[in-house]
């Protein structure tokens, strides 16, 4: 399976001195956590062990709490982080963490999600132009260009999504419980933003019962698979004898989706491959972002095939040690995450009614 090549050190801030035991120490315990003895070397988590051990300092010393996305790269995933999820298991692990500082390695809305529900916290993040091809694609003016257009229809917006549109909608929703919220909503119709082929997941869900309105917007990442090339991966792989299982994630188009064995969110996705593992279907295509293959290959007791060939997001990939070690030394005035009132208060009611239809 391709994946993607180990970030090199950008060698924008230099980390402190460590000993050579201590060094030797963080190198074999990144190597084991991160599993993947060809790409990720002893030679590899030496160099980067300095700073790894410099950020645990910090966190430690600062009482800072790091939150990183499935999709970040492993070094930063096995190496410093403090909880490692999916968008909605990190939104409630922000608002749940204890520590009034939170580092949040991910793209920018997700660090705002994060300051929506803890708004009295101090919120990191290291790189302030990582964005997102969905959050990017809307406006909180096309949202009230929506609610006009379609008087009183309840408005689902995906977590993809900045702060401000979140506080012109009546409900947010992830990848993991976006069709049980949106069959909750009141009323036959329901306006779902801004991803077009989570929406039309949603209108064939609820096919008969309501009408879904939808923003046209799209996941870069996920729009690259089609139905059309994972049939011709089964195909390729029937021939040999290989019964191909496929794990997708929603982002992807409708085509992808009826070809697919399971649909799911990333952590999903990686307990169902886990999972198959476990009963000897181990030859298994998983259909996301690279960041959910690195985190089966690693954690995974089962050996598993990895066929096909998963897509990098390059905002989520913008990230890199050096950002965060120098965030969490002097964070720059644009990696605090700072939102006006109004749209935390309004935004935040969004993010309750999430929580509360989705528990």
């Amino acid at each position: 399976m391709q994946m993607p090549i180990v970030p090199s050190p950008r060698g924008v801030v230099k980390p402190k001195i460590f000993s050579t035991e201590e060094i030797e120490d963080e190198a074999k315990r990144l190597f084991e956590a991160i599993g993947q003895s060809s790409r990720w070397n002893m030679k590899i988590c030496r160099s980067i062990s300095p700073l790894t051990l410099e950020i645990n300092e910090l966190k430690a010393k600062k009482d800072v709490f790091l939150i990183a996305h499935s999709y970040q790269t492993p070094d930063i995933v096995y190496g410093v982080a403090d909880s490692v999820s999916d968008s909605y298991t990190l939104s409630k692990a922000a608002r749940d963490a204890p520590q009034k500082t939170i580092l949040f390695s991910s793209v920018r809305f997700m660090a705002e999600t994060a300051k929506i529900v803890s708004p009295h916290k101090t919120i990191l993040h290291p790189s302030p132009d990582a964005g997102c091809s969905l959050s990017d694609g809307i406006t909180s003016e096309d949202v009230v260009d929506l609610k006009k257009k379609y008087p009183g229809v309840p408005v689902a917006c995906y977590i993809n999504t900045t702060a401000a549109v979140k506080a012109e909608c009546d409900v947010c929703v992830t990848s993991s419980n976006y069709l049980r919220i949106c069959e909750r909503l009141p009323g036959d119709k329901l306006i779902f933003v801004p991803d077009r082929f989570m929406g039309k997941h949603v209108q064939k869900h609820l096919e008969g019962k309501k009408e879904v309105i939808i923003f046209d917007g799209e996941c870069e990442v996920h729009a690259e698979f089609t139905g059309e090339k994972v049939i011709s991966w089964r195909n390729k792989m029937g021939s040999i004898g290989i019964d191909l299982q496929v794990l997708a994630h929603p982002e992807c188009d409708v085509g992808v989706l009826e070809e697919s064995d399971f649909v799911g969110s990333s952590e999903l996705l990686m307990e169902e491959a886990m999972r198959l593992a476990s009963v000897g279907s181990r030859d298994i295509m998983l259909i996301t972002e690279c960041g959910t293959a690195e985190r089966v290959l690693a954690e995974s007791e089962y050996e598993i095939n990895l066929l096909g060939a998963c897509v990098m997001c390059r905002h989520m990939k913008r990230t890199h040690l050096e950002d965060i070690l120098q965030a969490l030394r002097e964070p720059r005035p644009e990696q605090i995450i700072e939102i006006d009132e109004m749209i935390i208060q309004d935004a935040s009611k969004s993010l309750d009614e999430m929580f509360r239809l989705a528990e």
